[in-house]
């Protein structure tokens, strides 16, 4: 099913952070980290997002000798997600929850969202 303009409007933002991590450099995790942790998103919903969304988009990025380092267009990346959205497949999540980058996402998510506790 398509996503709406105001479901785009809030995944944009998810969507550009996450693709941070697919660039052929070192990941900004905490800056990643951070933009998770403020969406309206449950950590169940980010997963899907990258594992559903980003990942099938830019995954190929990692493994390319001439791959993108400086980072993905915004415009292009919407669009490139808008084209392939598809049904996600089924898939065990225990799985994805150790799979790369997730596993070493998550945790900082999970962080940044407690509350300071003094």
């Amino acid at each position: 099913m398509p996503l709406s303009d105001e479901e785009v409007d809030l995944r944009r933002a998810v969507w550009s952070a996450l693709s941070e991590l697919y660039l052929d450099t070192e990941p900004p995790w905490e800056a990643v980290a951070a933009t998770c942790a403020a969406s309206p998103f449950s950590l169940d919903a980010l997963r899907r997002i990258l594992f559903d969304e980003v990942d099938p988009v830019l995954r190929f990025n990692m493994s390319s000798v001439a791959g993108v380092w400086q980072g993905f267009d915004e415009a292009w990346l919407v669009a490139a997600i808008r084209a392939r959205r598809r049904r996600p497949w089924p898939r065990l999540a225990w799985f994805e929850e150790r799979r790369y980058p997730w596993r070493e996402l998550r945790p900082l998510v999970v962080a940044k969202r407690r509350p300071d506790v003094p």
